[in-house]
């Protein structure tokens, strides 16, 4: 009789397995783990691939989301009587937006219209720039911004003072694009 369990182990080891029938009871066979691993990569790829798309859907809803919410604030504060300080060109009447310097903070010290302008635009500006790296924004009069199904920057050169102003707000997409279609186009209506 053996005394230690390591006495045991080649009989263990060499033995055969018991037969229940016709199937053996004891572990699996190597193609059944093998299907069974094949079931786990394959479902473990398919679920980073659902994630990864669905993060850059995520990321594409985001900015047209913030796009939108700063066109409309930019077209509301247009309507509300804030172009009267702005001059400019009637083909883009915000074309000074990306050209301003940091403007005399209105909170600190009493501001012109002019001043309380340059001071809302630059901040508006810093938004933009700063969600929607590369943005670009055009104000101007366009009365055929909504005739085509793909929006243009350019506005037409000739508008009678009926064309409506049309406010067009686009970025690059994400590979970057430097050629890029204005994402999103309000109409503005009348500004006083």
């Amino acid at each position: 009789m053996p005394r230690f369990l390591s006495d045991h182990i080649p009989d263990l080891i060499f033995s055969p397995l018991p037969v229940i029938g016709q199937h053996y009871a004891i572990g699996f066979a190597l193609v059944e783990v093998m299907v069974s691993l094949v079931v786990v990569t394959t479902s473990t790829l398919a679920m980073a691939f659902i994630s990864s798309h669905a993060q850059v859907a995520i990321r594409v809803v985001v900015k047209e989301h913030v796009g939108r919410r700063l066109g409309v604030e930019m077209a509301t504060w247009l309507r509300a009587g804030g172009a009267q300080s702005l001059s400019g060109s009637s083909t883009n009447l915000l074309q000074r937006v990306h050209n301003l310097a940091a403007p005399l903070d209105c909170y600190k010290a009493a501001c012109t219209t002019s001043d309380a302008a340059d001071f809302y635009l630059w901040h508006w500006r810093r938004r933009l720039v700063s969600d929607l790296p590369g943005a670009r924004v055009v104000l101007c009069r366009d009365g055929r911004a909504r005739d085509s199904t793909v929006f243009e920057w350019p506005c037409p050169s000739v508008e009678d003072d009926s064309s409506p102003w049309v406010l067009k707000l686009g970025w690059p997409d994400r590979r970057g694009a430097v050629n890029f279609y204005p994402s999103i186009v309000l109409n503005v209506g009348s500004i006083p």
